[in-house]
């Protein structure tokens, strides 16, 4: 598998588009400025947080722990020492005929609880045997996988993002400059009507079409003015710079000689997608999860140990001190099934998560087959609309020598002009269109290496 996987990108670097510098320094910087995209690499460093903490379970556990305590009342311990030993000195001093010994010794009453007991120790716990920790560490390992995943997709698409909002740009910035050439064109149309007519070369109608044809212009202006600021702003929301910034108008960025096929693009998409590798991970997470359930039916073995100082005073020496070692087995013998039950629960989730690759691998097929049909027609509108715009040009020449000569009317060579302003435009839709395609083509197949636009 892994080498299918580098021989298709190796087939792919060698056709992928060349990526002029100028969008690729923005791609690069909106990687390392995008907000959203911070998000994702904090939720990456909390799943290997996740997996640090379950390393750590690993090793021993090292505290220490000091109690200090004052007590009063509660039970007490009676020794009757006096109802003992009272007889006994009663017996013997009546045969000595003295009072040699004391007959009025009082019982002792001992309390249970000592008045003040301090204890300081320090213990170490470190597990043996025990499958869990064990399964535990590569269930978050599997996690910490998914995130990283997920951070890919993200970057897979932010890149698709930012490459379709620049040529966005590039279209509107472009119709606006055709428009500001043609309002230069239909000024000077209408300064010519307003000669003519002052010279009785024309009626008065043509000018006020003229001058129709002014406003017209000066309202599609303010459109293009509008959608590009909008083009604009939301291009330097990607990149999280001032919506107002400034934004490099490169035509070079355009990708040229386009070399992809069907088949070579599916290829790639059911290998380097993520969210196939992503749904491979959970089934290991599934499977880890049945393995610890598995593993309860096996006793677990724990090593512990203290040594610390205890008595009525704080005193660290030799005759305070103790430890303790134990060795402590647990072996669940019967627990009402749960185990099965829990074994059963994750070998299910896992035949589902296999159900879902086999769907997410058709998801992906339907995806790619769409985004390469909307390239390939991309790319024959862009021949068809290129050679319209040739003819176009040529026909507009002819017009207007005849609209000059005299030898047809305004409104026939408003219609001519008209017609090559509305094929220019298109051809530039269609054109900036045909990248979008590619971007999205580039994200649904997964051709680009994203490694190349990481900084190292």
């Amino acid at each position: 598998m892994k080498v299918k996987i580098i021989l298709t990108i190796l087939i792919f670097s060698s056709i992928i588009f060349p990526q002029n510098e100028t969008i690729e320094n923005y791609v690069k910087f909106g990687l390392a400025n995008n907000l959203a995209l911070r998000q994702k690499q904090f939720d990456l460093e909390k799943s290997l947080s996740s997996l640090n903490e379950a390393e750590g379970m690993f090793y021993p556990s090292i505290g220490i722990n000091a109690r200090y305590t004052r007590a009063g009342g509660g039970r007490e311990i009676i020794f009757p020492i006096g109802n003992i030993v009272n007889p006994i000195h009663a017996s013997l001093n009546y045969l000595m005929q003295q009072n040699l010994f004391p007959t009025n010794i009082q019982n002792e009453n001992i309390p249970f609880l000592r008045e003040q007991e301090q204890e300081t120790k320090i213990s170490l716990v470190q597990p043996i045997i025990q499958p869990a920790i064990f399964f535990n560490y590569k269930i978050q390992d599997d996690l910490a996988e998914i995130s990283s995943l997920d951070k890919q997709i993200y970057i897979r698409s932010l890149i698709a993002q930012i490459k379709n909002s620049y040529y966005n740009f590039l279209k509107t910035e472009s119709v606006k400059k055709i428009y500001e050439n043609t309002l230069e064109l239909v000024n000077e149309n209408l300064r010519v009507c307003e000669s003519l007519h002052k010279n009785d070369k024309i009626t008065v109608d043509v000018v006020y079409r003229a001058k129709a044809e002014v406003s017209e212009i000066e309202q599609k202006l303010l459109e293009a003015n509008n959608n590009r600021e909008l083009a604009q702003s939301y291009f330097n929301f990607l990149l999280n710079k001032p919506l107002e910034s400034e934004i490099i108008f490169d035509t070079n960025s355009v990708a040229k000689n386009s070399q992809l096929n069907f088949d070579l693009t599916h290829s790639s998409a059911i290998n380097n997608r993520e969210e196939i590798l992503q749904l491979n991970f959970l089934a290991n997470v599934y499977e880890n999860k049945k393995s610890i359930s598995n593993a309860n039916y096996f006793p677990s073995l724990i090593f512990a140990a203290d040594y610390g100082f205890q008595g009525e005073d704080y005193k660290f020496t030799d005759k305070d001190d103790y430890w303790m070692a134990s060795l402590v087995l647990h072996w669940n013998l019967f627990n009402g099934f749960q185990d099965a039950s829990k074994s059963e629960q994750a070998e299910l989730e896992k035949k589902k998560v296999e159900t879902q690759i086999e769907e997410i691998k058709k998801q992906i097929s339907l995806q790619v087959l769409q985004s390469y049909k909307n390239y390939e027609l991309a790319e024959k509108s862009i021949k068809s609309v290129q050679e319209m715009l040739n003819s176009m040009k040529i026909s507009f020449r002819i017009v207007d020598k005849k609209y000059k000569e005299g030898m047809i009317n305004f409104v026939e060579y408003l219609d001519s002009r008209n017609k090559l302003l509305q094929t220019e435009i298109n051809e530039i839709i269609t054109k900036y269109d045909l990248q979008q395609k590619i971007s999205e083509l580039e994200k649904t197949s997964a051709l680009i290496e994203l490694k190349d636009f990481l900084e190292k």
